[in-house]
């Protein structure tokens, strides 16, 4: 299952990291995106990916990631990840922990 923690400051993303790294998860399986600049790209060259990691790379596509979401998501900076349903607890807890505003879980 994927769980998107939805962070209001760049700061509290550090710490989220370091603290999802601490229970065995490697940065490179997050997926971090900063609304506010995937907003303003879309409106300055709707071309550009924004994302800074993406799951979305197939051939020519260049769909926000945040397009796969079944909520609207417009602030913040987003981190993902996919996790067992046995971590799933823990890892909630970890993000609300570093300041998450929202939790999506899919």
């Amino acid at each position: 299952m994927r769980i998107t923690a939805v962070m209001p400051r760049q700061d509290q993303v550090g710490a989220l990291v370091d603290s999802l790294e601490n229970i065995g998860f490697n940065r490179k399986d997050m997926i971090i995106t900063d609304m506010a600049k995937s907003e303003r790209g879309l409106e300055e060259d709707p071309g550009d990916i924004i994302d800074i990691k993406t799951e979305r790379e197939g051939l020519g596509e260049k769909e926000h990631y945040t397009d796969t979401f079944s909520v609207r998501i417009e602030y913040g900076i987003l981190v993902s990840l996919e996790v067992s349903e046995k971590k799933a607890a823990r890892v909630m807890e970890i993000m609300e922990q570093n300041g998450a505003t929202e939790i999506i879980k899919e």
